[in-house]
């Protein structure tokens, strides 16, 4: 009787990670593959083996019970690859880390701080997926996720949280008719953030007294349309940390009334507890937390943020 070749290792690779996962979508993300390659290794895997081991299911697949079965018996051998591979190797850490988070945040927060984080985390390439949906880190293929909780409480995921801080913000021509002077709010124009329509009033609230607004506003979508209209010089903006931090530091925007004031929302990082990478999502977690706690520049002196 002829004995049947072990088929190769990479293609069992993909297999038992799409039964972990899920999905090919899910499971390609998470060992960094593309869909396409994934697809042909398991097609290439059926024809070794004679056997189909995917079956449509609605606009997806789904492994087969006789796929089923197999990666159940794959799992532990490949546990205990892994195992040895630990033990008796130094890792040189992961190639790559998905992080999901709001668009808003990756195009004033993140995007910027790239150039540090490759400065400091040279053997981790960080992969983004921009959506403001929550997405299941498991099923989706996702290692660790930025949320945004305007009640402040935190998920019981939470690996890390990071409270929000919201204050007037001006270009640097318009700071020092407003610095200090809450009355001077009354004259001048005023954005008003779509995203956040309450953030004013939370503002007063947080002051401790009262201040008359101008009534002149002007109604924009989000946070990176009204940063950027009030560093034109446009009008005075309600700014957001760690949103507006980038753009304080380089000196395009002022804090003039200071900016301890807690909006009561939070930031949290949440991490897939099985995620393949644990050591490549701590350090990505430890930079994510140094980054909201560096210090920003108002009026030319350096601030500690308030998540510091």
């Amino acid at each position: 009787m002829l004995k049947r070749s072990v088929p190769p290792y990479h293609a069992l690779h993909v297999l038992v990670a799409v039964g972990e996962y899920g999905s090919i979508r899910a499971a390609a993300r998470h060992i960094g593959r593309s869909e396409s390659a994934v697809s042909h290794l398991l097609k290439d895997l059926e024809r070794r083996l004679g056997q189909t081991l995917l079956e449509r299911k609605g606009r997806g697949v789904e492994l087969t019970p006789l796929a089923l079965r197999y990666v159940s018996r794959l799992r532990e051998p490949f546990q205990h690859i892994d195992k040895a591979t630990a033990e008796l190797f130094v890792d040189p850490i992961p190639r790559h880390v998905v992080l999901t988070l709001p668009p808003t945040l990756a195009t004033l927060w993140l995007v910027p701080a790239i150039t540090d984080f490759e400065k400091v985390l040279p053997e981790i390439e960080l992969r983004l997926i921009t959506t403001n949906r929550t997405l299941d880190l498991r099923r989706d293929g996702i290692d660790l996720a930025i949320r945004y909780r305007e009640d402040g409480r935190p998920s019981t995921q939470s690996t890390l949280t990071l409270p929000e801080y919201a204050f007037p913000v001006c270009a640097p021509s318009l700071a020092e008719r407003l610095r200090k002077r809450l009355e001077a709010l009354a004259e001048v124009r005023r954005l008003v953030n779509d995203g956040h329509y309450e953030e004013w009033a939370v503002w007063q609230g947080a002051l401790g007294e009262p201040v008359a607004l101008s009534e002149r506003t002007e109604r924009l979508a989000d946070s990176t349309l009204t940063l950027e209209a009030a560093a034109q010089g446009y009008a005075v903006a309600m700014g957001r940390t760690p949103l507006v931090n980038g753009m304080l530091a380089s000196g395009r925007l002022i804090a003039p009334m200071g900016t301890h004031y807690p909006t009561g929302a939070i930031y949290e990082v949440v991490c897939d507890d099985q995620s393949m990478h644990p050591e490549a999502c701590q350090r990505v977690i430890d930079w994510i937390g140094q980054q909201f706690a560096r210090p920003f520049m108002v009026g030319g002196i350096p601030v500690p943020t308030q998540s510091a």
